[in-house]
């Protein structure tokens, strides 16, 4: 069943919402597409993922299209027969900056923080990035 088919699906059993999509990279590789979808009577949620591309489900649920604009332009995962797949806040053809082998330019330049003034013989990692 495609993507766009168990999303169909779910909403023909009451989950009428979109609550929440976006992307998981994985390993730098692979990119997965994930939602979760509501239902107010019962109170419930479901989780559904695919590996992108994946179709637009903008048509079902209006709300899916901000949500596949910005997971497109951050990510930059295809959702194909997207109404608008205009970047929400990049330039056009940006690299997608929150794909794991995504190069972010504060970690490019050298920190000016590298050393503790009050302390010059230990030094001091960029926040944000693991501890040698």
């Amino acid at each position: 069943m495609t993507w766009r088919e168990q999303l169909l699906a779910l909403r023909e059993q009451g989950f009428d919402v979109l609550d929440w999509l976006s992307a998981i990279d994985d390993d730098g590789a692979v990119i997965i597409t994930a939602c979760v979808l509501r239902s107010a009577e019962p109170a419930r949620s479901h989780l559904v993922s695919a590996p992108a591309p994946v179709a637009s489900v903008a048509d079902l649920f209006p709300s899916a299209l901000w949500h596949e604009r910005e997971t497109a332009e951050m990510f930059g995962v295809r959702f194909e027969g997207s109404p608008d797949p205009r970047p929400l806040l990049l330039e056009s053809g940006s690299e997608p900056p929150l794909r794991k082998d995504s190069a972010l330019a504060p970690r490019l330049q050298p920190w000016p923080g590298a050393v503790d003034p009050a302390k010059p013989a230990r030094t001091q990692q960029p926040p944000g990035t693991p501890w040698q």
